[in-house]
């Protein structure tokens, strides 16, 4: 295990130096969330095509790791819902206890509508509502499911599937749904009106989502960048990542915390 303190300068930022904190040995991490205490829990899908070696990872405030749920398929999306971690894993959500450990199938292969491909990123409103990504066969073949806390599984979005093809990063906020489609393509959907906005374009490999304010930040999976989104503009913040998966703010949404798969690390960087 290893620990690296560095500093970047970016140009491109509104500021000129950016703090950042570099974690690696992990196997193939993919998404990530912080709770109120400092605790940061993050999914390993461990090795390609082996059954059982994904799991949750705990990293406690001072850096120290162990593994909070063990025996997962394949691991991604990752959220935070009171005491309870839900996620994706491959064709069914788990819901895990964060105090135990304790995990079982919160949403089954059968609970869906639409027999689930590829279940990647998760989020979650206020009411615990969960909403799920299917990113299909990463082309045209998507979906996106709302599950409620009852377990009760619905289609989100059905008649806009020729527009969000490839599903990937959600981000739930009041009655709007923003949505990184894969292709490249950054979207608003009002949930009341059924009615999809094109955003922004050109994340090829779009990944995950992280919002304060006005500012929304994008990684690119296949590209290996972090962006910036502010009313429309589009900018680079940070790059070289050997795949940048699902992004996620701190506890105090001062920092980004960013899971490199391939690299097998996690970057904590300071937004301020």
């Amino acid at each position: 295990m290893m620990i690296r303190s560095l500093l970047f300068t970016l140009l491109c930022l509104p500021i000129s130096v950016v703090a950042q904190t570099v974690m690696d040995g992990f196997l193939m991490p993919e998404s990530v969330v912080q709770d109120l205490q400092g605790n940061i829990y993050m999914t390993e899908i461990g090795q390609r095509d082996i059954d059982g070696d994904g799991k949750i990872t705990k990293i406690d405030p001072q850096g120290n790791r162990s593994a909070l749920a063990e025996g997962l398929y394949d691991p991604k999306g990752l959220v935070l819902f009171k005491d309870k971690l839900y996620v994706t894993d491959r064709d069914v959500v788990i819901e895990v206890n964060i105090n135990d450990g304790a995990y079982g199938v919160f949403a089954g292969t059968m609970s869906f509508p639409k027999s689930p491909v590829f279940l990647n990123d998760i989020d979650v409103d206020d009411q615990g509502n969960l909403y799920v990504s299917d990113s299909g066969d990463f082309k045209s073949t998507g979906f996106i499911f709302k599950i409620k806390p009852t377990g009760e599984v619905s289609l989100v979005l059905e008649d806009q599937r020729d527009v969000v093809k490839a599903p990937n990063g959600l981000l739930i906020e009041g009655d709007k749904l923003f949505i990184l489609d894969w292709g490249g393509e950054f979207f608003k959907a009002n949930l009341k009106t059924n009615k999809v906005k094109k955003i922004a374009e050109g994340f090829n490999g779009g990944d995950g989502i992280a919002k304060i304010g006005k500012t929304i930040y994008l990684s690119s999976w296949l590209e290996g960048k972090i962006y910036t989104v502010v009313q429309g503009k589009v900018s680079v913040i940070q790059e070289g990542y050997e795949a940048a998966a699902d992004i996620a703010l701190s506890n105090n949404k001062g920092q980004l915390l960013i899971p490199d798969m391939k690299a097998g690390t996690l970057t904590i960087m300071d937004l301020q």
